[in-house]
């Protein structure tokens, strides 16, 4: 997982509360490969029309929310399915960090496995990021992780809520496997202290 501490980038508007992975990522394109490349599968009811052509009206078809890295979104953001394949499709889209006012549990910890910052700021100052976002002359934001913070041009400096692990995970480029994995020497000697205090244990694992 690549590290993130300070992105700058075209913020998209998606004005929708309670938006879940089935419309992030649908449901039929789930036996694709993560290998494959999944940004064309983003938001894909939304993105295309039924005869698979581009919809002109949706935000992330029109420049310059084509080639947008930053989204903020309404309410409940990620909810239903746990799919992984969420937080995947929207980096390979180019998405980097997300601003709502309430991120849905699993979702938001899959996007910190996956190097997206899920920054949580009050309703009252989303409203106010929407409505900047939605002018092509007032797009541009800056996610910075190591303040805490969201700047713009014209909004100034809004502080988001991150919890400190997460904060710290997302910085280090580490994953819940990463994490565990450094903690491996001190699980190899608790193992080791575990199965010379108390062989009958370790016997009866391995079946004897």
């Amino acid at each position: 997982m690549q590290p993130i501490s300070c992105h700058t980038g075209i913020a998209a508007p998606l004005p929708m509360a309670d938006i879940n992975t089935d419309l992030i990522y649908p449901q039929r394109f789930l036996r694709r490969a993560r290998s494959s490349g999944l940004a064309e599968c983003c938001f894909h009811p939304l993105r295309f029309r039924p005869d698979g052509s581009h919809n002109p009206d949706f935000i992330l078809n029109r420049p310059p929310w084509d080639h947008a890295s930053i989204l903020v979104a309404g309410r409940n953001f990620g909810s239903g399915s746990s799919r992984e394949h969420a937080p995947w499709t929207l980096y390979d889209f180019g998405f980097r960090a997300l601003l709502a006012p309430l991120f849905a549990d699993i979702f938001k910890n899959n996007c910190l496995n996956n190097g997206i910052v899920p920054a949580v700021l009050p309703e009252a100052e989303i409203a106010l990021c929407l409505t900047a976002a939605a002018d092509p002359a007032t797009a541009e934001f800056t996610v910075d992780l190591e303040r805490r913070e969201v700047r713009h041009a014209t909004l100034g400096t809004l502080p988001f809520a991150i919890e400190e692990a997460d904060r710290r995970r997302l910085l280090l480029g580490l994953d819940e496997i990463d994490e565990t994995l450094a903690l491996l020497s001190g699980i190899e000697h608790h193992e080791a202290a575990r199965e010379q205090g108390a062989p009958w244990i370790a016997n009866r694992n391995r079946g004897n």
